[in-house]
């Protein structure tokens, strides 16, 4: 199941949880792209339980993100990634993750510290 807030103007708050289905990797794709249109945006990502993406859908985001690369590095002002699991935080917040993101990102254990971030950055870029 997926769920999409848009907290602030251009800000959303994603989040998949368990049971996942191929519906909702075709709607976080399609915010990616509605998103990728936009002056700027901040993103705050999250997931629970067995709801990761399929190989498939990984698939298409790694070639979504690769062809998106510039247009993410000039209108992406933040990627928060909501981590509550001790066993995945290296694969998170690994040199390889950061190095492939062309927006400021960062690795919390919770949404209010993601909502946090996202919005100093915000403030930032508007003055």
């Amino acid at each position: 199941m997926i769920r999409i807030d848009e907290i602030e103007t251009n800000i959303f708050e994603v989040e998949i949880t368990s049971p996942r289905v191929t519906e909702d990797e075709e709607s976080f794709l399609g915010l990616l792209d509605d998103l990728i249109v936009k002056d700027y945006f901040g993103l705050i990502f999250s997931t629970e339980g067995k709801a990761g993406f399929s190989q498939d859908a990984k698939k298409a985001m790694s070639t979504w993100f690769k062809a998106n690369k510039p247009n993410l590095k000039e209108r992406c002002i933040g990627f928060a990634r909501v981590n509550t699991s001790q066993s995945k935080a290296g694969k998170f917040t690994s040199k390889a993750m950061q190095l492939a993101m062309p927006c400021p990102y960062n690795v919390v254990t919770n949404n209010e510290d993601a909502r946090e971030w996202i919005k100093n950055l915000l403030s930032a870029y508007n003055n």
